[in-house]
């Protein structure tokens, strides 16, 4: 049936009617809805071609800005975008089918995808003269997975298997198998702390990401000099981001700051982490004594373990309270008026700036 359906855009009727109730089925109940790949402008402007302007405004316009409704054969159908970033297309079958309205959304969205290709110059030609965009922040995308992995492994701690165990018991072969899910269970708790440990870390470089992005210097803003600065390592650009950056009172970070000293212990162990590197804390040497079989370890004495196997709670707090400690020092560092532009912005998933000239001016 699929392409068969619907072999041309404007065989779909624009209608002012409302989508009639069902049977037993609310209104607002889709038989299918699909999400295009494209991005919502194209498809607004090969709407707005083929149909003229939007035709529908029942929808939230916290989420929604544009909507199409049309009608074709016993379907209804609404195009619309979804926080600015997505589009969906929803159908709606008068006696309610699922395939038949896939197959159709399906189509649809194939005829789209058709039109779009032949207007990707356009797109190019729209990014190129834009002057306001959105930053998606990496800084809180990591930091909120950390946040989140970090909770969840005292969430584990907290469960309590015992109300259950009977319906394992049922479920398992024996009450050994009951002890060993139980363990295993628990074990996982030490996967969120890695996970959350390399999350904190990165955050950071998200944070210094985004304070290079905002506040880089115009003279350095020059493709060649703004590849070797992105290029630097962490600890560098965190503490020349006084000469690289404007907005700032201090020459440099303070790297005698025991906020900074307890950073740079954490950059190679992180990067050690990363890239698997075989550190001597990953040696064991097996001793053989009096036909007994011993394993003698490396002495880790650092503060943090050097083996990842080894992170515990206490290990990823202590990288969080690093992360937000030198969160604190760039702050210090700032003159007042940057310092209190930034942290109205930093802390959002989103950052909405203008470019002027080559500078991003925050949009508050």
């Amino acid at each position: 049936m699929g392409k068969s359906l619907l072999q041309n855009l404007k065989d779909l009727q624009v209608t002012d009617n409302e989508i009639p109730d069902r049977e037993g089925i609310h209104a607002n109940s889709r038989d299918f809805v699909l999400k295009p790949e494209l991005y919502p402008y194209q498809i607004y402007t090969i709407l707005k071609e083929n149909f003229g302007l939007p035709n529908n405004f029942s929808f939230d316009e916290d989420k929604s800005q544009w909507q199409w409704l049309f009608s074709y054969k016993d379907f209804h159908i609404e195009i619309y975008d979804w926080k600015s970033f997505s589009t969906s297309i929803a159908i709606y079958h008068q006696e309610y089918s699922e395939e038949k309205s896939k197959q159709l959304a399906e189509a649809i969205n194939d005829l789209l995808v058709k039109a779009a290709n032949k207007k990707k110059s356009l797109i190019k030609a729209k990014i190129k003269e834009s002057k306001h965009k959105i930053l998606r922040n990496p800084f809180i995308t990591y930091y909120s997975t950390a946040e989140n992995l970090l909770n969840l492994s005292v969430q584990l701690d907290k469960i309590e298997l015992k109300n259950s165990e009977t319906k394992l018991i049922d479920a398992l072969d024996d009450i050994s198998d009951v002890f060993i899910y139980q363990i295993d269970f628990w074990d996982k708790k030490f996967d969120l702390y890695r996970s959350s440990f390399l999350m904190y870390m990165s955050s950071l470089e998200g944070f210094i990401n985004i304070l290079y992005e905002l506040y880089l210097k115009r003279e350095l803003r020059h493709e060649r000099l703004y590849d070797k600065i992105s290029r630097e390592q962490v600890d560098v650009k965190l503490r020349l981001a006084p000469i690289y950056c404007d907005g700032f009172e201090t020459k440099t970070i303070n790297h005698e700051d025991d906020r900074f000293k307890n950073y740079l212990r954490l950059i190679n162990l992180r990067n050690d982490y990363v890239h698997a590197n075989l550190v001597k804390s990953l040696e064991s040497y097996v001793i053989e004594e009096d036909e007994y079989t011993f394993i003698l370890e490396n002495e880790d004495q650092s503060l943090i373990p050097t083996d990842i196997n080894n992170l515990d709670f206490k290990h990823v707090e202590f990288a969080k309270k690093c992360v937000d400690e030198i969160i604190d020092l760039v702050f210090e560092s700032m003159d007042v008026r940057t310092r209190r532009e930034f942290k109205k912005v930093i802390y959002d998933e989103q950052i909405e700036v203008e470019d002027e000239d080559g500078i991003l001016m925050p949009i508050n």
